[in-house]
């Protein structure tokens, strides 16, 4: 069976908190889901290209967003977070000095550690503009790669690379788990980087991201669940500005 990520970053202006996250879901799910996904915006009158992010989260749209969301919890689709602290890691401590390539290798943290081996996985991301145009090769590359260590016993201990049959930029106009990527991450980062607290806070984005907060019965959604996170919503708060895997 196949198994797809689609995934997206957030917050990746001057915010003190940077998220990178994704949905991944198995094949048969996702058919029930993209299917779920078209009904609902042809019911709701949106053509199967609208696209739900929290940028255009507005107050007239608040119900069906907080609707659209609820496919998400229906299927109890799984969602990982990795969550990066400018405040205590910089981007540019490479090699290289490249900030860009520091962010590429904390999408590697998070699909590395948040996926099986021995399952094919296409993944999917949002589109983006990169300085380095092998970027997502060397990605697939290292996700793909067998890593060996000493243990203590000065034997060798083997951390299997992922099966990666795709790694793609895509248009999240037409790929709602993308969609449902970035409302869950606006929100989540509307709430570290303590946006909901300002005066002139958006009130419909205050209520989406109450809304969240109570379908997974947390008072609001700064949280840490580590590294391996629990159940289906993982918020990863990366600790250390050491990364050990080069790429």
């Amino acid at each position: 069976m196949k198994y797809y990520i689609f995934a997206d970053e957030s917050n990746t202006d001057k915010a003190r908190y940077m998220l990178i996250g994704g949905i991944w879901i198995d094949e048969i799910t996702y058919n029930q889901v993209i299917a779920e996904c078209k009904r609902f915006k042809q019911e709701n009158g949106w053509s199967d290209t609208t696209k739900f992010n929290w940028k255009n989260l507005s107050k007239k749209t608040l119900p069906q967003y907080c609707a659209f969301i609820d496919i998400f919890f229906k299927y109890n689709l799984q969602f990982n977070c990795i969550i990066i602290d400018r405040k205590e890691i910089d981007l540019k401590a490479n090699e290289n000095k490249d900030p860009e390539l520091g962010f590429y290798k904390f999408y590697y943290q998070l699909l590395r550690q948040n996926s099986k081996k021995d399952v094919p996985y296409y993944i999917y991301l949002d589109r983006r503009n990169n300085s380095e145009p092998t970027r997502l090769d060397t990605l697939k590359k290292f996700l793909k790669k067998d890593n060996h260590k000493i243990d203590l016993l000065g034997k060798v201990e083997t951390d299997k690379g992922l099966d990666i049959r795709a790694l793609e930029f895509v248009n999240s106009n037409t790929y709602d788990l993308i969609q449902f990527s970035d409302l869950l991450m606006g929100a989540i980062g509307f709430h570290y980087n303590k946006r909901h607290q300002v005066p002139e806070a958006s009130t419909h984005k205050i209520a989406f991201a109450e809304y969240l907060a109570k379908k997974i019965q947390r008072e609001d959604l700064i949280f840490n669940t580590e590294r391996r996170g629990y159940k289906n919503f993982n918020l990863w708060l990366f600790k250390t500005s050491k990364i050990s895997q080069k790429i």
